[in-house]
């Protein structure tokens, strides 16, 4: 249990030799299921680098105990996020197939691409905030290039490295969008 809270602490404290810990013991199960259920190398990178963030994020409510077993809560959030992914892409290749649309339904998907375009707006504003390394970096991983390449391109020494320094961007760009008024307000639309 101890072990586990010190974990816990490395991934709350961003902790380089944690969060290997991190990724050496839960990643390889999660990767796993998620490959088994309609994924690839890259979703399953997505997904962990998107629960460590949650939890992280989670982390700095008041009063948020950490967990007894960070392995388990991990591959729960894991497989939570990979279920809605998937649902989410059923939805959208749901509505592919619509051909017509009728004059409500319209109304709706250009109030919808507003919301998407001013969304996009916040993201960008407070993209353009971060250090150029971690441009860099994010573009390439949202490019849905290999880590190995980036690695190659940007001069690190490993795919850990790589794995590192976009959880620690990611990061950085989530609390600047928290913090943006333009984000408070389209959140509570």
């Amino acid at each position: 249990m101890t072990e586990q809270k010190n974990l816990f602490n490395s991934l709350i404290t961003g902790d380089s030799k944690g969060i290997l810990e991190i990724y050496e013991f839960v990643y390889p199960s999660v990767r796993k299921y998620i490959r088994n259920n309609s994924g690839n190398e890259e979703d399953a990178e997505d997904i962990f680098q998107r629960a460590l963030l949650h939890i992280t994020t989670k982390s700095k409510v008041k009063n948020y105990q950490p967990v007894e077993n960070l392995e388990w809560y991990l591959y729960g959030i894991c497989k939570n996020l990979w279920l809605k992914e998937l649902s989410f892409r059923k939805k959208w290749a749901t509505k592919a197939e619509v051909k017509e649309v009728s004059d409500e339904s319209n109304a709706k998907l250009m109030a919808l691409e507003i919301l998407e375009n001013d969304r996009r707006e916040v993201y960008l504003r407070n993209f353009n905030l971060l250090s150029d390394n971690c441009k860099k970096v994010l573009s390439l991983f949202l490019k849905k290039r290999r880590q190995k390449e980036i690695a190659e391109e940007l001069g690190y020494n490993s795919e850990t490295v790589v794995r590192q320094r976009v959880f620690k961007c990611k990061t950085k760009l989530t609390k600047l969008i928290q913090k943006d008024s333009a984000f408070k307000k389209l959140k509570n639309l």
